[in-house]
């Protein structure tokens, strides 16, 4: 039987992506293989949330799951990156969190595992402190911003950069030179990519690069394998046969771009992340959460000119079941041109050139599918053509 502790962290918000990721690893391992989940978070779950995932140690054998409560470590970090909290991180303490493993591989809630991890974990770090995937995106990068930044932090070479999202860590080596104390130190700057930044900073010339297979990021489809010249430049980086093992057979997909398949479920490799939050006990909830959250928005709203943007079937369903009631609300509006004039419920579809004669304070955004890509567009647009206008984004968009 072999052993193989697995670290995540994450607080309430992201239980749904968390327990995702746990059983995608669970259902692909082998049968020789157990897992120890340590699950790093702020303060303790409820209830309902601890049975949900102690369930999956009964229905599964050599399984096993223990929540670390980590209280107010790092809460004082000013965040960086918007959709970045606190427990990313907590991996900077794992050496201490974890004093009797050697080793340990680090998962961020954004991944699916499609096979056993047996192999990566057996990955002889030798005297390295951890183990990654380069960055491509970071090594590659000719923003000369970008480079100027990077030399000032005291990294100079790019292509020796990692992603934080998957990494094998050598508890070990990192006891014995006390390096979470560099760590912890390091957090007390400030970084543009955070614990990601301090991480490469403090394990500098002590990384060991891991099969791209293990980390395959999404966002490499948008800024590489759409463009020949791009592709190119990636299969050159990693190498012809790394490259075409990883697309072919990914072992870890780490949903690293802003479409994020829950999000949206069009989204590239969005299908192995759907196989398993299907799954999910959360799925309800979550969904429950987004709608309370949309609804206290129009409730808290102070305007008195409020329109909805986007005739979607998740405003058709509140407008249904009259959730979302007249007040204050003047329509919606939509670029469809196959909807304007309809109704949903009283409220009358509009196109956006609307705007200019209807003039409302606030535009709250109504579409929750593709969210990631829609939303920047029309705030964009919104921003142009009615600078007065204040478009709320909602609040479950990230």
């Amino acid at each position: 039987m072999v052993n193989i502790p697995i670290v995540l962290a994450s607080d309430k918000n992201g239980i749904f992506q968390m327990y995702t990721t746990i059983l995608s690893a669970i259902e692909n391992k082998n049968n020789d293989t157990f897992y120890e989940f340590y699950c790093l978070i702020p303060s303790k779950f409820s209830k309902f949330v601890n049975k949900k995932f102690y369930k999956l140690t009964q229905k599964y054998k050599n399984v096993s799951i223990k929540f670390i409560k980590m209280g107010t470590s790092f809460s004082n970090i000013k965040m960086q990156i918007a959709h970045i909290t606190s427990p990313t991180f907590y991996r900077l303490k794992i050496a201490e969190l974890l004093p009797n493993r050697d080793k340990a591989i680090y998962l961020d809630i954004d991944t699916i595992v499609l096979a056993d991890l047996k192999e990566l974990y057996y990955t002889d770090l030798g005297d390295n402190y951890i183990g990654g995937v380069h960055h491509a995106s970071f090594a590659l990068n000719k923003n000369e911003d970008s480079k100027k930044y990077y030399d000032s932090i005291g990294f100079k070479d790019m292509k020796y950069y990692i992603n934080a999202g998957v990494i094998l860590w050598n508890l070990k080596q990192i006891r014995k030179n006390n390096l979470t104390k560099s760590l912890i130190e390091l957090s007390l700057n400030t970084y543009r990519v955070m614990d990601q930044d301090i991480i490469n900073l403090a394990c500098y010339g002590k990384i060991k690069h891991i099969d791209l297979k293990y980390n395959l990021m999404t966002s490499f489809n948008e800024r590489f394998l759409s463009n020949t010249e791009t592709t190119k430049e990636f299969y050159e980086f990693y190498g012809e046969k790394e490259v075409k093992s990883a697309l072919d057979k990914p072992i870890i997909i780490h949903y690293a771009s802003s479409k994020k398949p829950w999000i949206d479920k069009t989204s590239w490799l969005s299908e192995y992340w759907l196989k398993y939050s299907k799954k999910c006990p959360f799925e309800k909830v979550n969904k429950k959460n987004f709608k309370q959250k949309f609804l206290n928005q129009i409730k808290e709203n102070k305007f008195k000119k409020t329109m909805f943007w986007g005739a979607s079937l998740f405003l058709e369903e509140l407008v249904a079941t009259k959730q979302v009631k007249q007040h204050k609300i003047l329509g919606i509006i939509d670029k469809n041109t196959k909807r304007q004039g309809e109704k949903i419920g009283n409220f009358k579809i509009y196109p956006p050139e609307i705007l200019d004669k209807i003039k409302p304070d606030i535009i709250i955004f109504s579409i929750l599918n593709n969210y990631s890509t829609i939303y920047p567009e029309i705030k964009k647009i919104v921003n142009k053509n009615y600078p007065k206008v204040k478009i709320l984004p909602c609040a479950f968009g990230k």
